[in-house]
C-alpha cells in the first residue's frame, strides 16, 4: 500500500494538494543568506584578532587599603580567566554531550517513559522546595503545574509506545550509518572553535566600546571621575550584534547536522544498500548537500530564530531590570513567535534534507503532508523532545558543576573581574555552552525520529519493503496510539 492510498479527505478552497517529494536540480539554494553567514564569520574573526587578543592582557587594578596601613593591589578586570574557564567549560560539554549521545542511542526508548515521570516530578519537587522555603504562591503555582503534568501523562501514556518505536527506527538507522556520530562530533568541535573566537570578539568589544558608568555614592554625586574606577557595560546594541552571531552560529551548526541526518535516513529508507556502512555515500553526500547547496537554505532559517531569541534575551535583560506589563506581553508574544518559527523549521529541514528543496518551500510542502495526513494534533506530541531535553539539561548541569569547581580550584580567575558574583558567572557561563553543545550533539537523535516521521507519512510502503520488521513494529504501535487515523 503506497502512500497515496490512504490519504485523508482532500483539502478544499485555495488549500494546495500535497504531492509526494522529488529530488530538486543540484543547484544552490537561499545564496545569498549563505553569502551572509560566510561574511559575519569573517567579520568575528576580524574582531576576535583585533580586539580581543590585546584585551586578554589588559588587566585593570586597584590598590586597596588591608588595614593597619598596607596596602594591597587587586585585579579589576581579568578577561583570560573568563576566557579560560569558556573553553575549559566547552571542552567538558564536549565530553559530556558525546556521553549522552551514547546514551541515548542505547537506551532511547527506554529513556522517553523516564522523561515523561521525571519531568511531572520536579514539579512535584519544586512545590515541595517553595512550601518549605515559604514561597506560597510558588508552591501552589507548582501543584498546578504537577497536577496538569499527571493529567498529561495519563492522556499520552498510550502513544509512548509508538514514540519508542519511533525512536528506535531512527536511532537504528543511526546506527547503521554511524558515521553520522563523526560528523555530529566534528561540528560540535567546530561549535567550540567559534565558542572561543565568539568569547574574543566579545571580550574585546567589551574591553574598547564598553560604557564607563562612573559610580556614585549614597546621595547621587561622583565617587571618582577615575575612568579605571567605575563599572563598566557593554552598549547595547554592541551586544545584540554578539547575540545574533553567537545564536546563528549555533543554529546553523545544528541544522547542518539535522539536513545531514535527514538526507542520510532517506537514503537508509529508500536505497538500503547504499547506508549499511559507516561512512557510505548515504552520510557524505548528504553532508556535502548540506554544506553547499542547501547550505543558505539553513542559514536562512537559522538567522530567523537567531534574531527572535536575540530579541527575548534583551526583552528578557531589560525585565529584570525593570519589569512591567508591556515587557511581560511582549516576552510572552516573542516566545510564542520562537515556538511556532522552530516548530516550523524542525520539519521543513527534514525536506531540505530529503529532497534538497529551498527552506520556504520546504516547509509548506511538510506542513501540507500532515494536514492532508490529519496530522497536525499527532505531530505536535513531545514525548521525543522531551526526552531529548531532559537529555540536554543534564549535561548542561554537569558543565555548570564543572564551572563552578574551576572557579573553586581558581578563584582568582573571576573573583577579580566579578567579585561576589564570580561563582554565578562560572556557573552560568558554563551552563550556557553546556546546552548548546549537548543541544547541538542530541539533534543527531532528534533529527532521525523527525526524519522518521515524515517518511512513514510520505512512504510507508518503502519502509515495508526495506525494513519490514521495523515497519511492523511502527504500524502496530500507531493502529494502538492512533487508531482513529490509522489507514494501515
Amino acid at each position: 500500500m503506497g502512500a497515496e492510498d490512504y490519504l485523508q479527505e482532500p483539502l478544499t478552497g485555495d488549500e494546495v494538494a500535497w504531492t509526494k517529494g522529488e529530488t530538486q536540480e543540484n543547484k544552490c539554494r537561499d545564496l545569498p543568506f549563505a553569502l551572509l553567514f560566510y561574511a559575519h564569520l569573517i567579520s568575528m574573526a576580524v574582531v576576535s584578532v583585533i580586539y580581543g587578543l590585546p584585551a586578554l592582557d589588559d588587566t585593570r587594578t586597584e590598590v586597596v587599603d588591608v588595614g593597619n596601613g598596607d596596602e594591597e593591589e587587586r585585579q579589576l578586570e581579568d578577561y583570560a580567566g573568563l576566557f579560560k574557564l569558556s573553553l575549559i567549560s566547552g571542552c567538558s560539554a564536549l565530553i559530556l554531550s558525546a556521553l549522552a549521545l551514547v546514551i541515548m542511542i542505547r537506551l532511547g526508548a527506554a529513556l522517553v517513559k523516564t522523561a515523561l515521570l521525571t519531568s511531572v516530578g520536579l514539579s512535584l519537587v519544586f512545590a515541595v522546595g517553595c512550601f518549605v522555603a515559604g514561597q506560597i504562591v510558588g508552591g501552589v503555582i507548582g501543584i498546578l503545574s504537577f497536577l496538569c503534568g499527571c493529567c498529561y501523562a495519563r492522556i499520552v501514556w498510550s502513544r509512548i509506545p509508538f514514540a519508542a518505536a519511533n525512536l528506535k527506527t531512527g536511532l537504528t538507522a543511526v546506527n547503521e550509518n554511524f558515521g553520522l556520530i563523526f560528523v555530529a562530533y566534528f561540528l560540535v568541535i567546530l561549535a567550540l572553535g567559534y565558542t572561543a573566537v565568539w568569547a574574543l570578539s566579545m571580550i574585546g568589544v567589551y574591553d574598547v566600546a564598553g560604557d564607563c558608568l562612573v559610580k556614585k555614592d549614597d546621595t547621587g554625586e561622583d565617587i571618582t571621575e577615575d575612568e579605571d574606577d567605575c563599572e563598566r557595560q557593554i552598549n547595547a546594541g554592541y551586544m545584540v550584534l554578539l547575540l545574533v552571531s553567537f545564536f546563528w552560529t549555533q543554529q546553523v551548526i545544528q541544522n547542518t547536522i539535522q539536513v545531514t541526518v535527514a538526507g542520510t535516513i532517506g537514503s537508509w529508507w529508500f536505497t538500503l544498500n547504499e547506508s549499511n556502512s559507516c561512512c557510505g555515500s548515504a552520510v557524505t553526500s548528504s553532508l556535502c548537500r548540506a554544506t553547499t547547496t542547501s547550505f543558505g537554505s539553513i542559514c536562512f532559517g537559522s538567522l530567523i530564530v537567531a534574531i527572535i531569541e536575540t530579541l527575548r534575551v534583551m526583552i528578557e535583560s531589560a525585565r529584570r531590570d525593570h519589569d512591567g506589563i508591556i515587557l511581560c506581553i511582549l516576552d510572552c508574544c516573542i516566545s510564542c513567535l520562537q515556538n511556532a518559527v522552530e516548530y516550523f523549521n524542525k520539519w521543513a529541514y527534514i525536506y531540505v534534507g530529503l529532497y534538497g528543496y529551498s527552506y520556504l518551500k520546504a516547509g509548506k510542502n511538510v506542513m501540507t503532508l500532515f494536514r492532508e495526513r490529519g496530522w497536525q494534533t499527532i505531530i505536535t506530541d513531545d514525548l521525543i523532545s522531551n526526552t531529548i531535553l531532559l537529555a540536554s539539561f543534564v549535561a548542561a548541569g554537569l558543565t555548570g558543576v564543572v564551572g563552578i569547581t574551576i572557579d573553586a580550584v581558581k578563584d582568582d580567575w573571576l573573583s577579580g573581574t566579578f567579585e561576589d558574583d564570580a561563582q554565578t558567572v562560572a556557573f552560568l557561563t558554563a551552563f550556557i555552552i553546556g546546552l548548546v553543545m549537548s543541544t547541538i550533539m542530541l539533534s543527531v537523535v532528534a533529527s532521525a525520529a523527525n526524519a522518521v516521521i515524515v517518511l512513514f507519512a510520505e512512504a510507508p510502503a518503502e519502509f515495508e519493503t526495506s525494513h519490514p520488521e521495523l515497519s511492523g513494529e511502527m504500524r502496530e504501535a500507531w493502529r494502538m496510539a492512533y487508531p482513529a487515523t490509522c489507514g494501515f
